[in-house]
């Protein structure tokens, strides 16, 4: 195997070189990039626009997405009137009226998206808006290339290579020969079509995901980042003010509670939002899969009708290789389309919901404000 694997490496090595000279270099050098470049736009003073790190482009026909940055405030520079700002987004959660009969015309991830967005304020440009359009311009994208492959490319290949074969029988006598032209022709199709899968089709999807791995990284650090400075600004706005500020004491600690609360539902939505985007990726994949063996069997039928018809060859020869070439492209080659490119994800390194320990910081936060209030009324009584 070993062998084999270095025999691959070999053969695929000037087609890597002539990929890292036109900008669609490897994944690996995305993944220790990307996590830098992300860094560099994670201080920016406003929610804005979000730019790649490099342009939008087509790496050998498949498109390549720029590397999302993240741009969000940190809760440690928020004034109150800010925290009050995104106290009032956790009301619109809090109060959101969600429709109990949803339409009928879409899958439920999709019903279920329309309601996250809602609820993180997309439509209204929140700060999570921009994340929730890069969300669905990857997801769209990825489906996309996909779906070159499996619907365009593939069934292209199966024509030329049934067309190259029925030429080479042709010019190569006897049959015998012939026929072994024709296997020739069909093999080194494949081999063409693995190259195509490999590279530049897997390259490029992954670039892609590594680029939102480290953008979704980012983000939840950052939730996770106000989080934490939220919740021990609501645990500690009494120890600065005194009874004369009792008002200003209560409605600012109000603020910090319902913000930190919400930066962690901030952080579960989002969550749930990669969870939808991914089934999509993963459901549409095999769709794309069998729509694409359907096409590719109604071609193959067409080619040997045709076949037959020219007396080129025998129906059922022409029909034999593209089963063959099908079986071989769909069910070998991308069997593994979809694991192979989402392997690239980081998941267990992102700052999830469940790692916040939301329940845990609520029952601190109330136990020790009653124990404060016990204490207080106790020394009072002795006093």
């Amino acid at each position: 195997m070993g062998l084999v694997a270095a025999f691959i490496r070999f053969f695929l090595s000037p087609f890597r070189a002539l990929a890292r000279f036109v900008g669609a270099g490897p994944a690996r050098t995305v993944e220790k990039s990307g996590a830098g470049y992300v860094a560099k736009g994670a201080g920016e003073a406003k929610f804005a626009e979000d730019k790649g790190g490099e342009p939008e482009g087509v790496s050998f026909l498949f498109k390549r997405l720029a590397r999302p940055m993240l741009v969000e405030r940190t809760a440690a520079d928020m004034t109150l009137e800010e925290a009050q700002e995104v106290s009032a987004e956790a009301a619109k959660f809090y109060t959101y009226p969600f429709p109990l009969f949803a339409r009928a015309d879409a899958f439920y991830e999709e019903i279920e998206q329309d309601y996250i967005n809602a609820v993180l304020g997309r439509a209204e440009g929140s700060a999570d808006a921009n994340y929730l359009r890069i969300m669905d311009q990857f997801r769209r994208e990825l489906n996309a290339n996909t779906a070159r492959l499996f619907l365009v490319y593939t069934p292209l290949m199966l024509a030329a290579a049934i067309g190259a074969a029925l030429t080479a029988r042709a010019m190569v006598s006897p049959a015998v020969e012939g026929a072994a032209a024709a296997s020739a022709v069909i093999a080194v199709s494949l081999a063409l079509l693995m190259l195509l899968y490999h590279w530049p089709y897997k390259v490029t999807q992954q670039q892609n995901l590594l680029g939102l791995d480290n953008y979704i990284t980012s983000k939840f650090s950052r939730i996770n980042q106000n989080f934490q400075v939220a919740k021990r600004r609501a645990m500690n706005v009494e120890r600065n003010m005194r009874m004369p500020q009792a008002e200003q004491l209560k409605a600012e600690a109000g603020v910090w509670t319902v913000s930190y609360q919400w930066f962690a539902m901030r952080l579960l939505f989002c969550e749930m939002t990669v969870r939808n985007t991914l089934y999509q990726i993963r459901r549409n994949t095999t769709l794309y899969g069998i729509a694409g063996m359907a096409f590719s069997a109604l071609l193959a039928g067409a080619l040997a009708f045709a076949a037959s018809t020219a007396g080129l060859a025998a129906w059922w020869e022409v029909a034999g290789a593209g089963a063959f070439f099908i079986v071989i492209a769909y069910l070998v080659i991308m069997a593994h389309a979809t694991r192979e490119t989402l392997s690239v994800l980081q998941p267990t390194e992102w700052n999830r919901f469940h790692l916040v320990d939301l329940h845990e910081t609520i029952r601190d936060h109330v136990g020790e404000d009653k124990l404060q209030i016990v204490t207080f009324r106790d020394r009072n009584r002795l006093e």
